[in-house]
């Protein structure tokens, strides 16, 4: 995975890139399909840091997911959350759709039998 870290209005501490690997390293661990993720960090004159989380996976999808908080170490955490539950909901439609009474199993053994039967 390739992982870019970008500041704005700041520069990015070592320790903030060290939590940012350590975070986004359980996303990889999630899902395999992680081609480049794209971090924003940024921090407004009110006191209120945001973290977005630009993640591109296989066949060239972009999840995005944005946190915000007092604290940048709660916004990335935030953002971390947001980002697993895209990917859930990314995974989930990746998965093949049975309708009706027939399960993936029977499907399954109905196609081994046939090809038993074939031989």
């Amino acid at each position: 995975m390739e992982l870019q870290i970008e500041g704005r209005h700041f520069k990015v501490t070592p320790a903030i890139q060290e939590h940012l690997r350590e975070k986004l390293g359980k996303l990889e661990r999630y899902f395999d399909g992680i081609h480049r993720m794209h971090v924003i960090l940024a921090i407004e004159k009110t006191n209120r840091q945001t973290v977005e989380l630009v993640c591109t996976v296989a066949k060239r999808h972009t999840l995005v997911s944005k946190g915000e908080a007092e604290d940048l170490y709660v916004a990335i955490d935030t953002a971390e959350r947001k980002m697993l539950a895209e990917m859930k909901k990314y995974k989930a439609k990746l998965r093949t759709v049975v309708r009706g009474k027939r399960t993936v199993e029977a499907i399954r053994a109905a196609a081994s039998e046939g090809a038993e039967e074939e031989a």
